[in-house]
């Protein structure tokens, strides 16, 4: 039985109430009670459920931004990127040439909206995703990164070199996305005039050499680092660049809305596992995430 105290103080307690029948060797039977305090076993079970009620909220409002962005924000954003469109092939040579700034100004802000929009879409469904693990050869997973990034590795002269990378249980499409983000940055932020080198390593490591957000000292995890030359970053940022729309440089100096390595964060989080960032400005940058093993 489950009941409640108000205290002479005002306090309310919680209390547990179990009761037995015995009956002992001459037919005597007794009732045997024990009252218990669980106060603070009720006050944070209660707060787990409302945690649980926040979080249910929390996804339904999720949900509801998912269609809003797939559908009521992508339908108007596309009639106004066709009217510009239709302007720019019939009318823009007409434009005096401060119109013709202003009318640029307006394309490069559709496309970036249009981009942010696309990328709250994958960080959203990178965080909601069906967690669905299978036995997966990573190697295939990079060589389909490599493929879908071939025309800007061959733009770029990208030099990819790697070793043999393990078999694991992962969600497939979310490692290569993890992989294409990681080596489009790397791409992205290498130097003009050097052509990227990208190396990437695995390396099988114990848990209790990572210490500091490891649990279960007994696990083993893989270690598979993205290391690049590019213009790297000061290492003082090195735990801001995974928040959401952080950005080091400025729109007009490199694209981007800053949700990609918020996404990586998400992945590697959906796999229990943990990823950092190491980088000397001028050298280059490190990118390394651990997956259970």
């Amino acid at each position: 039985m489950f009941f409640r105290v108000i205290r002479k103080d005002g306090a309310l307690r919680y209390f547990k109430s179990v009761g037995k029948v015995i009956t002992d060797n001459y037919g005597r039977t007794f009732i045997i009670g024990m009252y218990a305090d669980i106060t603070e076993q009720y006050n944070k079970d209660k707060m787990i459920e409302d945690k649980i009620a926040d979080l249910e909220k929390s996804n339904k409002e999720l949900s509801a931004f998912n269609h809003i962005a797939s559908h009521d924000l992508q339908e108007p954003l596309r009639k106004v990127q066709t009217f510009i469109s239709r302007i720019r092939e019939k009318n823009y040579d007409l434009f005096p040439e401060n119109v013709k700034d202003y009318f640029s100004g307006i394309e490069r802000a559709t496309s970036r909206m249009q981009m942010f929009i696309e990328d709250l879409l994958l960080y959203s469904r990178a965080s909601n995703v069906a967690r669905i693990f299978e036995l997966t050869d990573l190697n295939e997973l990079l060589e389909n990164t490599r493929q879908e990034l071939s025309q800007r590795i061959e733009e770029k002269s990208v030099i990819i070199i790697c070793e043999t990378l393990p078999t694991l249980n992962v969600i497939p499409f979310q490692i290569q996305q993890l992989f294409t983000n990681l080596i489009s940055n790397s791409i992205k932020y290498s130097k003009p005039a050097l052509a990227p080198v990208i190396i990437i390593e695995s390396r099988l490591v114990s848990a209790k050499n990572m210490p500091g957000w490891v649990t279960n000292p007994k696990n083993r995890y893989y270690k598979i680092s993205v290391s690049d030359n590019g213009i790297g970053f000061d290492p003082r940022h090195s735990e801001d660049i995974f928040a959401l729309f952080y950005r080091l440089h400025s729109k007009t100096a490199y694209s981007g809305t800053g949700v990609g390595l918020a996404i990586c964060k998400v992945i590697v989080e959906n796999h229990k596992g943990y990823i950092k960032a190491e980088s000397t400005p001028e050298i280059g940058s490190t990118f390394s995430f651990y997956l259970p093993a």
